[in-house]
This record gives structure tokens, sequence and C-alpha cells, in this order.
């Protein structure tokens, strides 16, 4: 995982194009769950009043979320007691969103960091699950609480790009772990203090920033909260816990690790091909430097040199463009590189070999 900057919302059809029409009868029946003092939609009062006003598909799959999960006759002690049928949430599937997505975080898994699309398909992933929940305490799984995040099922700060193994629920196995576990996200999202859980679509939902015990690469800092293990190669390929400066492992990273699946045996072993292929590079890159000294102080023609520093140099600054798998690994890597004894010998730092 690596922390990513999100952009405004994105200036397409379903955000900005206001073509849908609401029937008298459905306003009178939302306008009764929005509360005037709403966080986040009290601003459509006014225009819901107005029989001549249209919305944005996306106002329109929200405020139908809003009439069947508000309604306190549908849901009782987080289970659904209604015999309708929920409405379909399905914005956050538009092509045009997904473009979006997709190169915001970079043609990579939002989660696991890793780039997936050659073998498998995508899932736009919701940070906060939308038809309901499970709380997950203390890792283990509960049964979904109803209704979950539906005001944010359309929600441009909610949606991911991620990796089918991150998104969903599957049996699998870790390296030095007896046996498969459930790993991956699916409804998981578990918090510090349960009854302080926005349940309303009229409360401000960044209340709940502080309890989130998950880390949302939107904005933590995984550098703040994971440790890879580089030096042992046994161990080359997992993230572990950081241990804070009070001696404690990061709590975020040690709900993230299993909700998301990120030390599942596949992904540790990609992620070990990734830092010995980083590694070979980074000694390939010294070796032609060291090559080029030394022909240059016998007097020697370089040119081979030059070429062969040129084109190991650009590869490995390759291995840290914005699209390239792992970079928060690569980082504990580039710490670890410091202490090469090469790296000294020829006067160097890792800042002169990174573009």
């Amino acid at each position: 995982m690596i922390k990513i900057k999100r952009k405004k919302q994105p200036d397409i059809k379903i955000y900005n194009h206001k073509n849908q029409t609401l029937t008298q009868a459905f306003r009178n029946d939302v306008l009764q769950f929005i509360d005037a003092n709403s966080v986040h939609f009290s601003s459509l009062i006014p225009r819901l009043q107005d029989a001549n006003e249209k919305f944005t598909k996306a106002e329109k799959e929200t405020l139908k979320a809003i009439a069947y999960y508000a309604n306190p006759a549908h849901f009782s002690n987080g289970k659904k007691t209604t015999t309708k049928t929920a409405p379909t949430f399905k914005v956050y599937k538009d092509p045009d969103l997904k473009e979006f997505l997709k190169a915001l975080f970079n043609r990579k898994c939002a989660y696991c960091d890793s780039q997936f699309l050659s073998t498998s398909t995508a899932d736009i992933e919701h940070f906060r699950p939308k038809a309901a929940f499970n709380r997950f305490q203390n890792n283990v799984d509960e049964k979904l609480v109803a209704p979950g995040y539906y005001w944010l099922a359309a929600d441009w700060n909610n949606l991911l790009w991620s990796c089918v193994f991150c998104n969903r629920k599957n049996n699998l196995d870790q390296p030095n772990v007896e046996g498969i576990k459930p790993l991956g996200k699916k409804n998981r999202f578990p918090i510090s203090r349960e009854n302080r859980r926005i349940r309303s679509h009229d409360e401000d939902v960044k209340t709940e920033k502080r309890l989130l015990l998950i880390m949302d690469p939107c904005v933590d800092d995984p550098m703040k909260h994971f440790s890879y293990p580089v030096k042992d190669d046994e161990d080359l390929g997992i993230v572990k816990a950081l241990i804070k400066s009070n001696g404690k492992p990061s709590k975020k990273a040690v709900a993230s690790i299993p909700i998301y699946g990120l030390n599942r045996t596949e992904l540790v072993l990609a992620r070990k091909e990734a830092a010995l292929d980083f590694k070979s590079l980074f000694m390939a890159v010294l070796d032609s430097i060291d090559a080029f000294s030394r022909k240059k102080q016998a007097g020697e023609d370089t040119t081979e040199e030059k070429e062969k520093f040129k084109f190991q140099k650009n590869r490995f600054n390759s291995k840290l463009s914005k699209t390239s798998e792992f970079l928060s690994m690569k980082q504990f890597l580039l710490e670890d590189f410091k202490d090469f004894p090469l790296l000294t010998r020829l006067g160097l730092k890792i800042e002169n070999l990174i573009d």
C-alpha cells in the first residue's frame, strides 16, 4: 500500500449531468428522511421541493438509497425487516468513473499496490461498505449489520480501485501460518468504539476518522504503519506492523494486514521477487559505475561502461515510477542499500542514483 492523494470529484456525467427526473410522490417520501441540519444532504431539500429540479444519476441513486435504508420500518436491531427489494447500486460501475479510479491508483490495487490487470479483473471497492457491514472485532467475523453506509455508495471519496483478492474474502494460506484463513476485506469494517459508529446519512462521517482500525490509502501514510523486513531473506516479502515509539505495533497495521490479506502467500512471493529484482538492479548500477571508474583510471575507453550505466540506471529508476509495484517496500530497501560497502567506496549516495 502507498498513500494516494485523491483528486477532486471527476467531471463526468454521473456527477454533473442533471437529467434525472423524480416523481412528486418520491420527492415527498425522501424529504421526510432528510434532516434540515443534515451535514451532507440538507442542500438537496430545496431542490427536492422544486418540482422542476432535476438530479444527476449519482444524486438520484443516493436519494433512492436514503428513502429505503433510512426508513425505520425497513430495519430493526441491525437486521432487515421489510420484504421490499432494496434499490440497486449501479453508479459505481460507470465506465468513465472506472477509468478515473484506474488512473488515480496508477492501475494498481489500492490496498496491496500490485499490478494485476494482466491476469485478473478489477473491483470498484467501497471503503465503507454500502448495504451492510461486518464489525470484525478482534479479527473475528460477525453477522452482517444492516444498513451500512448506503449514502456513500456513489460517493467519489468512498471508492477505490482494488484487486479481487484484497476486496473479496477468500480462504488463503500465508507463510508461517498453519492452515488456510479467510482473508480479504469484503464487508469487514471495524472501528475502535462501536457506539460512535456513524449509522445515518444525516451525520458527519468524518467524525469516524479517528476511530478507524483499518487504513485508508487516501488518508493514511503506510510508512507510518507498515514495516518490511529486508535484511532477512526468510522474511523478505512479508509486511509487518511497524513498532511505534511507545514500543507497541501500529494498531491500524495489525488490523489491516489480515483484513486486506496483505500476507497471502502468492502476494508475499511476488513482493519477494520484486525485492530481489530491485536489489539486483541496484547492484548492477553500482557495478557499472565501478567498472567505469576502473577503466577511466587506467586510461581505457569507457564507452561501453557509460552505456551499461545508463541502461541499468534507467531500469532501476523505472522500478520506482508511480506505476511500479510495492513502492512502500522499496523505500525500506533503499534505506538498506545505504549500507552497501560499494556505494560508500564509490563515494555515492542513494540520491545520486535516483532521477
